[in-house]
């Protein structure tokens, strides 16, 4: 591992550019979430701003231990927020936390917050679909300082250059994946923003899972850093399939609730679902070719599994945005 680069120090903590970086982003999601939250009660927001702070890192941390449970069965789990080993060290690197489980978070406090304030559960989530976006924008661009979010090797000589690839410390060139991710999720954030969502409560935040979890399939299926896996599988593309199909089955579930001149025909909704569990299959499928097909190159599985993550993205919007 790459030694980690300290920006400031600050109450006894080193602090690396990506905390810096993750910090500053976390401050402009708050910004613009009161922003977007100003129809919302202010007792509301308040508590929810509150309330997102501590949960958000709490939630990350949590997610990132229970991915890595035997190494903190190992080290302790009087570990859970201080760490001496950079691996496993939330304060200066990546690796000590994941951002599903801030996302987790952030939901958390706004339904603590609507449920003490008496005001929508989903407008607040709505509100803070955008931040949450930017915040990620930001993060996804201290990556480099900690040497993640890097992706294959270049095989391309003319490829060679910044902003397409990184180059590390023993002179190889790296595709920069986090540069990717930051400009995805700064799209999102501008997509949110664009008014093109529908004012149905609750669409903003789901439109922002969609997003957010289609692009992670590719994205994941790229990265070659310390990257959460169990075994071979990668955590964070895994979570993000989980989360499509979860949101799949709530709009199936409304579906059913939905009268029958004002809901999607039936055939419609089987064509979309067998359609999600072929992509999941396709995905499965060209995870393995990557590194064991002999006759599909590396540069066409990624370029499929690019088609199934915008597949993906399609089907479950039809689906969740469109019933």
């Amino acid at each position: 591992m790459e030694e980690q680069l300290i920006l400031l120090t600050l109450f006894g903590k080193s602090f690396s550019p990506y905390a810096v970086f993750t910090a500053v982003g976390a401050l402009l999601g708050m910004v613009v979430f009161v922003i977007c939250g100003r129809k919302e009660k202010p007792l509301a927001v308040v508590l929810t701003v509150a309330l997102a702070v501590p949960l958000c890192l709490l939630g990350a941390r949590a997610f990132y231990v229970v991915c890595r449970l035997g190494l903190f069965a190992e080290v302790g789990f009087g570990n859970f927020f201080r760490a001496t080993e950079p691996d496993y060290n939330i304060w200066g690197s990546v690796n000590g936390a994941a951002f599903w489980g801030a996302v987790g978070g952030g939901a958390l406090a706004a339904l603590l917050a609507g449920r003490i304030a008496g005001s929508r559960v989903s407008g607040l989530l709505d509100a803070m679909a955008p931040g949450a976006a930017l915040a990620l924008a930001c993060s996804r661009l201290g990556e480099y300082s900690i040497g993640e979010g890097i992706g294959p090797d270049v095989s391309v000589p003319g490829l060679c250059f910044f902003p397409m690839a990184v180059v590390n410390e023993w002179g190889e060139w790296k595709y920069a994946v986090f540069l990717l991710e930051a400009l995805a999720a700064l799209v999102i954030f501008l997509v949110l923003l664009s008014g093109r969502i529908s004012r149905r409560s609750g669409d903003k935040a789901r439109a922002f899972l969609i997003l957010y979890s289609s692009s992670q399939i590719l994205f994941e299926a790229l990265r070659r850093d310390n990257f959460l896996r169990w075994l071979f599988v990668r955590v964070s593309q895994v979570t993000a399939a989980v989360v499509l199909l979860g949101l799949f089955i709530f709009a199936v579930l409304r579906w059913t609730r939905r009268p029958e001149g004002k809901r999607m025909p039936l055939k419609h909704l089987i064509a979309y679902a067998v359609g999600f569990l072929l992509l999941a299959g396709a995905v499965v499928a060209l995870e393995f070719a990557v590194d064991k097909s002999p006759t599909l190159s590396v540069a066409m599985a990624y370029l499929l599994e690019a088609c199934c993550a915008v597949g993906f993205g399609v089907i479950t919007w039809q689906v969740v945005m469109k019933n």
